[in-house]
């Protein structure tokens, strides 16, 4: 419980160096934090996805694509392990993974991406929901 704790500290102390635009203190701390983290609740926890998205949100803002891209699939393979298939935060990581490809010109992989994306919204959310046109408009 205790190394929990210094884990979600890590991370909170992270985000606000990421606030501050400072990358590569906010990375050391966030690549801490999953070390910390991944030790004392394992691997597949909600705590360990979102630390990885949060680092992927960072290393986007870097412009290291690729690397965001790996932080992302890696959050995402823990989202699908504990979350519903519907849940949100994998439509929202889908579509930052889709988004990326675009930005790098990959763009039969970006639809690839949204079109996952889109098709758990049409299972999950009304017809006329607000979600599934930004999903349509990217």
């Amino acid at each position: 419980h205790k190394h929990r704790d210094v884990a979600i500290m890590l991370k909170c102390m992270a985000q606000v160096h990421h606030e501050l635009k400072e990358y590569d203190r906010a990375t050391d701390l966030y690549r801490e934090a999953l070390v910390v983290g991944t030790e004392a609740v394992g691997e597949i926890h909600p705590e360990v996805a979102s630390t990885l998205n949060k680092l992927g949100n960072l290393l986007y803002e870097k412009g290291d694509l690729d690397s965001a891209i790996e932080m992302y699939k890696k959050g995402l393979r823990v989202e699908r392990a504990i979350l519903d298939p519907y849940h949100p935060n994998i439509i929202v990581t889908l579509t930052n993974i889709g988004q990326i490809h675009k930005n790098k010109g990959e763009l039969d992989v970006a639809l690839c991406w949204y079109d996952e994306a889109l098709s758990i919204q049409r299972l999950s959310l009304p017809t006329n929901h607000a979600g599934i046109a930004l999903t349509l408009s990217s």
